[in-house]
């Protein structure tokens, strides 16, 4: 029986939160995509990026970035939160639409420049070295699969087309585990939004990616530690 590995993609094998930010920035202000990246607000769509875990939730963190230069940690989050409690489902669509289109287009267009934003992290070639005779390995992302193909990534990919039926990740992984009577199995993603919900499946053991945008005062692993205790 093999051991199955879930692995989320940003923040876990690629850092691509400079391309989540250029299409953010152009869907929300009108800013064009080349424009230079401001490092004064990109530290801080960095530092609280935790708090998103499903693309149409940038669109708040977008907002709470634009009416909160001068809140502390804990008010921008209780603001964020204000926010995604009084959801606008319409605004939301939009925005999901022209940041996926955005997405297309520049992938299409400057495959390259969209390279320049994104950093693969030495976990993926850890991971990319195990014996596949001995390892299942499998891609759980909100990230549209297009967009996570084009690198080339060479594990089995379950995109947000895939997981548009679930809640929570843990959906999948839980039933994936059950339907291939998985005995042995981990799970690693740099959001314990998504990792909570899958601390009681049996036979799972789950990892926070301390490498990518974990919460404020969290601490991970590290990408040896993780990868240590995997194989």
């Amino acid at each position: 029986m093999k051991t199955v590995l879930f692995l989320d993609f940003d923040g876990v094998l690629y850092d691509t939160l400079k391309e989540a930010y250029v299409l953010c920035r152009h869907v929300c202000r009108g800013v064009d995509f080349f424009a230079p990246i401001e490092p004064d607000i990109y530290s801080k769509f960095y530092r609280y990026k935790f708090l998103v875990f499903n693309s149409w939730q940038y669109m708040y963190l977008m907002k709470a970035l634009s009416e909160g230069a001068g809140y502390t940690d804990e008010e921008f989050i209780e603001r964020y939160n204000y926010l995604i409690s009084h959801r606008d489902l319409d605004e939301e669509e939009i925005f999901e639409t022209k940041y996926t289109n955005s997405r297309h287009y520049l992938i299409e267009n400057y495959p390259d420049y969209v390279d320049s934003l994104e950093e693969k992290f030495p976990f993926y070639d850890m991971v990319d070295s195990l014996d596949r005779d001995k390892f299942d390995i499998l891609v759980v992302s909100r990230k549209n699969s297009f967009a996570i193909k084009r690198k080339g990534v060479d594990f089995k990919i379950i995109g947000k087309e895939e997981l548009s039926g679930v809640i929570n990740k843990s959906e999948f992984i839980e039933r994936y585990i059950v339907e291939n009577n998985t005995s042995r199995a981990f799970f690693v993603d740099d959001n314990s939004h998504n990792l909570i919900p899958c601390q009681n499946i049996p036979n799972l053991t789950c990892i926070l990616a301390g490498w990518g945008n974990i919460a404020i005062g969290e601490k991970g692993m590290t990408q040896q530690e993780a990868f240590q205790l995997i194989k």
